[in-house]
């Protein structure tokens, strides 16, 4: 039962960045000409970065030896519930690894559609708000829309 909530635990972090990172990007005024350039793929591309991030800093605990030892050899302090968890690490660890590929795959796709609205911006015809983002920066000394 534990192993369960621990994955719950995990899933919902996962979940909860997602949301997060993808309103964080989707809903401020300052992303506003980023948004109407690339549309709903920038906050498509950045939450499942924010994820990706995290399932990184994760993938490597549960294969750290030196860690599981010493977590094991503290017995004082873990119960044989938590060594059952510990002798689970693999399946995280490969669970980890599948969620960095689904991450991967959302944040690749997203990409690509941004470098594609990016193309189209360019090919727009004169007077729309895609082109003009899209010109920015072409003349000498014009700044430019960073996405």
């Amino acid at each position: 039962m534990l192993g369960n909530c621990n994955m719950l635990v995990w899933l919902g972090l996962n979940a909860f960045l997602f949301w997060w990172y993808y309103r964080v990007y989707d809903v401020p005024v300052k992303y506003h000409y980023s948004r109407k350039l690339l549309g709903s793929a920038l906050a498509w591309a950045r939450a499942p970065a924010a994820c990706l991030n995290f399932n990184c800093l994760l993938i490597l605990l549960p294969v750290c030896r030196n860690l599981l030892s010493f977590l094991r050899g503290s017995s004082a302090c873990c119960s044989t519930r938590i060594r059952r968890q510990l002798d689970r690490n693999l399946t995280f660890h490969k669970m980890v690894a599948w969620m960095i590929a689904l991450h991967t795959a959302i944040h690749t796709i997203a990409h690509l559609f941004n470098v594609e609205r990016c193309v189209d911006g360019r090919v727009e015809a004169k007077g729309t708000i895609q082109a003009a983002l899209s010109d920015l920066g072409d003349k000498t000394g014009e700044t430019y829309l960073n996405f």
